[in-house]
């Protein structure tokens, strides 16, 4: 049992079943897929393609079940949480490496996103757990300083700071410009605190709902300068072919509360890694027509 799931030992031998490991390994393979479509790897063809960056939907919200799954049972949330900053830091650095090289406009970094989960659900736990307001100090500046980046974020750019933007943006990612925008960090955090299976694939449910009738046009009409896609992307989980992310659902529904082996870093590892391969044979591919 972990995070709050289980299953009967005769439940598990009855029918088909997935640890967090198995689960991760799928949503890698997904992410693959989804990269082959991206970046044109191997071809081409629209509807090949087309058909990768849909079955590559599955592997964010499949990441982010692990990583809220990882949440309950680790025994140190901050270093947790502190691993997967470094992480999302550390490939944020490559990525504009690749992108100044290949002149790629962008290299998407899903790990801010987990951080954000993981920071806010760790201090939340913290400030709960502190007996006077001078042990709350940090773990409130940590809740408070990211809602805090997005003023900064539009000062700079209005003011043609750019590019000094740019640069903050890797140590201080905006928690309103994340990959899957905030909605999934909520999202996550929502899956911490109910606990319940079914319950949290019935919200990811409603979530993918939601993105296949609302388009992502209508954010683009909001007054409010502050709610621009510049600054707020959230207008990003509700483009075409998004609400597929729910084909990540059976998977979800076969998790039986057990962790599996563990590679924690070989996930790490591979999640960059892979992307400029993927991007280097692009660009040899490209170049020899």
């Amino acid at each position: 049992k972990r995070g709050g799931y289980s299953m009967s030992a005769s439940s598990t031998k009855s029918r088909l079943h997935l640890n967090s490991f198995e689960i991760k390994i799928i949503a890698l393979i997904f992410m693959t897929f989804d990269h082959f479509g991206a970046y044109q790897t191997f071809t081409t063809n629209l509807s090949i393609n087309d058909f990768f960056r849909i079955v590559g939907r599955i592997a964010a919200p499949l990441f982010l079940f692990v990583v809220v799954e990882s949440l309950h049972y680790t025994h140190n949330k901050v270093r947790f949480a502190m691993r997967l900053y470094i992480a999302g830091v550390t490939v944020e650095i490559f990525n504009r490496i690749f992108e100044s090289t290949f002149d790629i406009f962008s290299i998407g970094n899903i790990l801010p996103t987990f951080f954000y989960v993981a920071l806010i659900v760790t201090t939340t736990e913290c400030i709960t757990k502190c007996r006077n307001l001078k042990t709350a100090v940090i773990p409130l500046l940590c809740l408070i300083v990211p809602f805090l980046i997005i003023p900064l974020n539009i000062a700079l750019c209005e003011s043609g700071y750019v590019e000094i933007w740019d640069i903050i943006s890797i140590i201080f990612p905006s928690i309103f410009t994340v990959e899957y925008s905030i909605i999934f960090i909520l999202l996550g955090i929502a899956w911490y605190y109910i606990k319940d299976k079914r319950i949290n694939c019935i919200t990811f449910a409603a979530l993918a709902l939601l993105c296949f009738f609302v388009p992502d046009s209508i954010f683009y009409t909001l007054p409010l300068r502050c709610f621009s896609p510049l600054y707020f992307n959230i207008s990003d989980l509700f483009i075409d072919g998004q609400w597929c992310m729910c084909l990540a659902l059976p998977f979800m529904l076969l998790y039986d509360g057990e962790k599996g082996h563990s590679m924690k870093y070989f996930f790490y590892i591979y999640y960059p890694i892979h992307v400029y391969v993927l991007i280097i044979i692009s660009q040899l591919r490209s170049a020899s027509f």
